[in-house]
């Protein structure tokens, strides 16, 4: 009447092992190369608007210190701001699509119903002792 259940394949047996672990573990390698190359992407993408930004800040407090008017060199600063607004949305809209792909990859890896977990109260007849 009992049955012998294993969790998992027979490490004594080497090709059993290799066949069964080989798929997930090249999967979690894949995944984790595409991670960093979307974590690359992110960080160019960031220097590049740094790079931007500090140009841009330099044109502006040299526009500034030329201006004729206080008008003047307040329009220029709120030029320079509304750039650096918009590098900063970029940014975050940036990190944001990294997150959401980094969890894609991650989460494809969990076998198909990993991912939810029922909690089943128990009926009324179903009472344990303690």
């Amino acid at each position: 009447m009992s049955e012998r259940v294993t969790s998992f394949p027979n490490m004594l047996q080497p090709t059993v092992a290799l066949k069964t672990y080989a798929p997930v573990s090249m999967k979690f390698w894949e995944s984790e190369e595409s991670v960093l190359n979307g974590m690359k992407e992110f960080a160019d993408g960031w220097f590049v608007r740094r790079h931007t930004g500090t140009q841009a800040a330099l044109g502006a407090a040299k526009r500034m210190g030329e201006a004729a008017t206080p008008l003047d060199a307040l329009r220029e600063y709120q030029d320079w701001f509304n750039g650096a607004l918009a590098r900063l949305m970029e940014d975050g809209l940036a990190f944001q699509q990294q997150v959401m792909r980094a969890g894609s990859e991650f989460g494809s890896q969990l076998p198909s119903g990993e991912a939810e977990v029922t909690i089943k109260n128990p009926s009324s007849d179903e009472r344990r002792s303690a």
